[in-house]
């Protein structure tokens, strides 16, 4: 693919090297990595073959002028990156959260809207070819009858520590820096839901809970990719400056999903929730879809790494066909797979060629909604096309 394009990346953390590679998949110049710390985006950019190390994100936009920016930062610094890129003329992808709020991401969303600008959101997981394949089975083979309830429960992936062990602190503590599972896991989840159902998260309603208050800060740890591994004594913490956490682990919710067509009044009803206490869904969780002929249940929390069909007292296993992996790029991990999956529908978006459809900067906005209700547990709040 010649894409005769070049973007700036804003950021230098895991996904702006991701961001970075997909770019570079299809040919697309990254002119410019910029972050706040010399010595961290200088080893960054000379690691990725990227020219411009820039501290100063808005001299590079205002240099380069690039067909697209991608926005890595903390949710805190992301508003203005992109009201500058849209000034610019620039087509924009942006990490989850879109904002810090959904006011914030209203007005994100209002900025580029009627631009003409194309702008991704970038919950990628529901790239993932198992998701593809249940889209396949509920909504065109429609295997288990009409859909009319979705049940999903999944454990978190990063195990507590020890008891002679302290985890440090790490940005998904912090809200202002886009932490918390609402930002990370129910994004990415929100988007499978509707690529798998075919239909629109409409209202939702919740709850979320904060179980760590304080944590060590270790400052060498920057990328998640590390903190995952890292654990520290308590001797070692009592040296180190503590932190607040003010951002949720566990949550649970309820979703209400309709058809995108304006003149259908069908809706179901979607329950997610953290830590499932339903037997059925340990020891990892999974998605249960309820149908008029049947029930279709996928393992796992964002690849379903085994589905089921149930029919009366009979169950089928199902493989996930092979057109749906060869579909997904494959250039490194599977997150980096997914990022790079969303770019190449982004490009081909820019560029007027066939793709498929892919997130967006209103979805980003409906599920900052969706985020603010469950955290503020204030009953349904309703999202609006």
């Amino acid at each position: 693919m010649n894409t005769e394009l070049n973007a700036v990346v804003v950021g230098a953390g895991w996904s702006a090297e991701g961001h970075t590679k997909a770019f570079q998949h299809y040919d697309v110049e990254v002119v410019a990595i910029c972050a706040r710390k010399p010595d961290i985006v200088q080893k960054v950019a000379d690691r990725l073959g990227v020219p411009d190390a820039s501290i100063d994100w808005r001299k590079s936009l205002l240099e380069h002028k690039p067909d697209i920016v991608a926005v890595t930062t903390p949710a805190i610094l992301r508003t203005e990156v992109i009201e500058v890129a849209v000034e610019l003329g620039c087509h924009v992808i942006c990490e989850k959260p879109l904002a810090l709020n959904a006011e914030e991401a209203g007005h994100i969303y209002n900025l580029i809207k009627d631009t003409g600008l194309k702008h991704a959101f970038a919950a990628t997981h529901c790239y993932d070819p198992s998701v593809a394949y249940v889209q396949e089975l509920l909504t065109q083979q429609k295997v288990i009858g009409d859909l009319t309830a979705v049940d999903l429960g999944y454990t978190r992936r990063i195990p507590g520590p020890p008891s002679d062990k302290i985890k440090p602190w790490n940005w998904m503590s912090s809200l202002v820096h886009g932490g918390g599972a609402l930002n990370n896991g129910l994004t990415h989840r929100l988007g499978m839901l509707e690529r798998m159902t075919g239909m629109k998260t409409t209202a939702a309603v919740g709850e979320a809970k904060i179980h760590l208050r304080k944590a060590p800060v270790v400052p060498e740890i920057r990328d998640w990719r590390v903190w995952r591994s890292t654990m520290i004594t308590h001797e070692e913490a009592s040296k180190l400056e503590w932190r607040e956490c003010d951002a949720e682990w566990d949550y649970s919710a309820f979703f209400k999903l309709g058809h995108p067509n304006p003149d259908s009044s069908d809706s179901i009803l979607a329950t997610m929730r953290t830590n499932p206490g339903v037997p059925s869904h340990k020891p990892h969780g999974g998605w249960f879809f309820y149908g008029t002929n049947g029930t279709l249940v996928g393992r796992g929390g964002h690849i379903l790494y085994q589905i089921t069909k149930h029919v009366g007292e009979e169950t089928e296993e199902l493989s996930v066909p092979q057109e749906f992996q060869d579909d997904l790029p494959q250039i490194g991990d599977e997150i980096q797979n997914k990022w790079t999956a969303l770019v190449r529908d982004f490009l081909a978006d820019i560029q007027d060629r066939q793709h498929q459809p892919y997130l967006t900067f209103q979805d980003g906005w409906r599920y900052q909604v969706a985020i603010d209700a469950i955290r503020g547990s204030k009953g349904w709040a309703t999202m609006y096309d």
